[in-house]
Formats: C-alpha cells, sequence, structure tokens
C-alpha cells in the first residue's frame, strides 16, 4: 500500500502550544518555497521515503552516491506551492543533537542547514539532553530491535540479560583473555565478537537501556586484512555496516533495527524470539516508540507554520493505521501501533499492559 497522502490530524504526546503562527519562528524556507530539514534515525527511513513521496506532487528525488541517507525529496502541495523534504539520516542521537544545539547538518544540494526534526526512537532524556526545548510528536510507530548472527555460530541461539550485557562489556580479547562462544551456550573456544551501532545511532542507546548496559563497549569491525580489530570509530554508522561486517567477522553478533536484519538469523532474547507479534503481545522487550520532536513554539528553531503543515502532514502519513498494517515498507519491519498491546514510559523500562 502506498502511503496515504490525506489524513486525520494527528494526536500528541504534547500539544503545540499556541502561537504557532505569530512571527519569531526561524525558518529555512525561501521565497515561494517551504524547506524542512528531517534528521535522525534511519531505521524508519524507508517509511519516511515513502510518505514523503506520495506526499508531494510532482516530486523529483535527489540521493548522495556516499549516503543515501542524504536526499532531497521535492514537489509542490497545493495549499503551499513548493516545497523541499530535505532527509539527513545518520542518526537518532546525532539528529536529538543537532537539533537542540541548532547545529547544522549538510543536505544533498550542499547547503549546511540547521534541523525542522529529528526523528528518533531515544528520547532526550536517555541521552543526557533536556527534553524541555522539545515538542514531541508521536509516536509514530514501534521500533524493535534485534541480535543477530554471522554464520561461525549456528550453536549460539539465545542472549540472557546478563549475557547481553557481558558480550558489549567484554566481547573479543580483553584482559582476561578471549570471551569464548561456549560461554553463550555454543561448544567452541573460539572468541566471540560484538559488532554494534555507534553512539549516534538510538539503536545503540535503546538496546543498552533494555539490558541495562552502562559500561565502555567493546565493538570490534576489520583491518585490511579482514582481521577483527577493535572498533577505533566505537561502533558503525548503519544497520548496513553492520551487516557487511557479519559476513567476513563470522563470529560475531551484531545489534540491529529489525528493519535492518535482513536474512540473517536472529537470537532468541531471555528465551523469547524475536518477532512483531512477540513486540505486540509483550513478551520480547527489546523495542522503543519512535517519536518527532520540533523545537517548541518561541524557541530558536520552531517551525514556520508552512513547514509544521508539512510535518504534521508526513506524521498523519506515517501513523494512518492503514498504512501501517499494509505497506510493504512498513509490515514485518515495525510494530504498528494498532497492534501494541502493551506500553512503557520509559526507555528500557518495565512494560505493562495497555488499560490494565
Amino acid at each position: 500500500m502506498d502511503c496515504p497522502t490525506r489524513m486525520k490530524e494527528p494526536k500528541f504526546v504534547k500539544y503545540i502550544i499556541a502561537g504557532l503562527a505569530l512571527a519569531g519562528f526561524n525558518s529555512s524556507s525561501r521565497a515561494q518555497t517551504t524547506e524542512v530539514f528531517f534528521v535522525g534515525a534511519n531505521a524508519s527511513q524507508n517509511v519516511l521515503y515513502a510518505c514523503a513521496s506520495n506526499l508531494l506532487s510532482g516530486v523529483t528525488v535527489n540521493i548522495s552516491t556516499t549516503n543515501s541517507t542524504v536526499r532531497d525529496y521535492s514537489g509542490t502541495i497545493a495549499s503551499l506551492g513548493n516545497v523541499i523534504i530535505h532527509f539527513s539520516l545518520l542518526g537518532g542521537i546525532e539528529g536529538l543533537q543537532d537539533l537542540a544545539n541548532q547545529n547544522t547538518e549538510t543536505t544533498f544540494s550542499g547547503s549546511n542547514l540547521t534541523p525542522t526534526v529529528a526523528v528518533s526512537s531515544a528520547s532526550p532524556g536517555a541521552v543526557g539532553l533536556s527534553a524541555a526545548p522539545f515538542t514531541i510528536l508521536g509516536p509514530t510507530l514501534v521500533v524493535p530491535y534485534a541480535f543477530i548472527k554471522g554464520s561461525g555460530l549456528s550453536s549460539v541461539s539465545n542472549l540472557t540479560q546478563r549475557q547481553a550485557a557481558y558480550l558489549e562489556g567484554a566481547a573479543g580479547t580483553n584482559s582476561a583473555g578471549a570471551l569464548p562462544i561456549s560461554f553463550f551456550g555454543g561448544t567452541s573456544t573460539d572468541p566471540i565478537y560484538l559488532v554494534a551501532r555507534n553512539t549516534a545511532s538510538a539503536v545503540r542507546t535503546e538496546i543498552d537501556a533494555n539490558i541495562e548496559f552502562t559500561g565502555t563497549i567493546s565493538t570490534w569491525t576489520t583491518n585490511s586484512l579482514g582481521q577483527p580489530i577493535p572498533d577505533p570509530a566505537g561502533g558503525q554508522s548503519s544497520g548496513s555496516s553492520i551487516r557487511s561486517l557479519l559476513k567476513v567477522i563470522t563470529n560475531g553478533i551484531g545489534t540491529v533495527a529489525a528493519s535492518d536484519i535482513s536474512t540473517f538469523p536472529t537470537l532468541s532474547y531471555e528465551g523469547v524470539p524475536y518477532s512483531i507479534t512477540n513486540v505486540e503481545n509483550g513478551s520480547y522487550p527489546l523495542w522503543g516508540y519512535e517519536n518527532y520532536y520540533i523545537i517548541g513554539s518561541g524557541g530558536n528553531g520552531a517551525p514556520s507554520p508552512a513547514q509544521y503543515q508539512v510535518i504534521t502532514n508526513l506524521f498523519s502519513a506515517v501513523t494512518n493505521a492503514n498504512f501501517q498494517t499494509n505497506s510493504t515498507v512498513f509490515v514485518g519491519n515495525f510494530a504498528p501501533l494498532s497492534g501494541l498491546q502493551v506500553t512503557r514510559s520509559t526507555d528500557g523500562g518495565p512494560i505493562t499492559l495497555i488499560n490494565y
């Protein structure tokens, strides 16, 4: 199903306070063109792209050849005229930080613009940011996370919370020697390696919160010979990079959003296999709510009324129940809000039944 273009008005966790139409908003709009800049999480990128494409009439798409999450969608909306939706989806945490601090990011066209919207499945408080400047539009959807494994770990099928936390802090070779596959239920004494996302990623933050890991991560990459080495960048910038490394580090376990699992086998967590059904019923706890964050009314960097209209139109398209239960870019990758039987109020926090 294509992403719908006309929806009911979205419900917000926080309501936009009065005054959006007043003067004083910073706007990246140029004459007769409304520009909106989405930064943040790349887990839901295909959802955003599908809805942006269908939101605009006469749409033209420009995609960076060096990073496909940097792209522009340009077209028209009848009530606004010309619209450009920029994307630079380099990680949910980086997006929140850049929006809060009004740092610029580079668009497809090479312009350095301050973000209008940050997309993230991690909350500001989870990474030490004040929530005060933000207005939250959400939730949009539920992002599940998973541990995937390389081909050399056929005997490893499950992680407990303690095993997962130990893996993140002691994978590979450490002061106590190699952390063996046998620690995770396998039979081999060969070392096991973690291939994790970087600190710009909400995947990293949310998995850490769910498994209660707070230490220094031990994540690995490869050298020019294809040998495992400690990752000097502290993790990878995308799920596709995780998958590429696991093809070489076959004794590796990677951390990804469900949309980046592809054909890799997943590990059960606390005896529960990953599935959308198990996310919905609360038995599989590795997930987080995605939200859109904007600067609140009157704040430096708050969207103009025209920008706000584009944002809420896209929000309504993404949260449409029919889209979430039928779209090929959504089904199997995210849990629809309409199917969720449980709720949680903090990142990685307790899960309770809705209306219990």
